[in-house]
């Protein structure tokens, strides 16, 4: 092959790699743009009214930390990781939210890595709110939660009252909001029927 006709078949080449990484962009882009509608994150996360299983994790401080140890007063859980440039940007948004709902609620920030990584990311932020490890997708998945940060209010029982996104405190406010509507709603459903689905199954039995 000449050399002309090298350099026109590696310049073709080139082209062609060029195009392909800028529609994979493309694409990557659009998907995360879907993931931020509103339509995309229903679709992510337990269903409201579902209850979470219980889970265990090793907290920074060095103690296991259980969901069914953090029952009896609602929880925001967040899922994030070192490596989430929107996840760092909440921090001081959540520590300022967590100190000032401590009254009203917890909040655990789970982190994706190993326990060493969840340590250099709590001092290099200084993330003031309890912040616990896990090392893989298995909890994540467990929640189907597919993007970060993403976060689940909880109520005292474990339930989800509310889901989405949490990148800033506008996030973090609407969730709480949501999360009170969603337990006067089913407050509400529960006063009709004067009684609670889990009642009635008692009585019946």
């Amino acid at each position: 092959m000449s050399g002309p006709w090298l350099v026109s078949y590696v310049v073709l080449w080139g082209i062609v790699l060029f195009q392909g990484v800028v529609i994979f962009v493309l694409l990557r882009q659009l998907g995360l743009m879907y993931l931020g509608t509103a339509q995309g994150v229903a679709r992510d996360g337990l269903a409201l009214g579902e209850r979470a299983l219980d889970f265990t994790v090793s907290g920074v401080d060095g103690a296991d930390v259980s969901l069914e140890g953090l029952r009896g007063q609602p929880l925001l859980l967040i899922f994030g990781s070192p490596s989430c440039a929107p996840c760092r940007g909440l921090i001081p948004d959540l520590n300022a939210f967590a100190q000032e709902k401590r009254d009203e609620l917890r909040v655990l920030f789970l982190c994706r890595g190993s326990l060493d990584e969840a340590r250099r990311f709590s001092d290099e932020l200084g993330i003031e709110v309890p912040l616990a490890a896990h090392p893989d997708e298995t909890l994540p998945d467990s929640f189907k939660a597919r993007v970060t940060p993403f976060a689940f209010l909880l109520d005292g029982e474990g339930v989800v009252r509310a889901k989405g996104l949490a990148n800033n405190r506008s996030h973090l406010d609407m969730l709480l909001e949501q999360a009170r509507k969603e337990i006067d709603r089913a407050a509400g459903t529960t006063s009709r029927n004067g009684a609670t689905a889990e009642e009635k199954t008692a009585q019946r039995a």
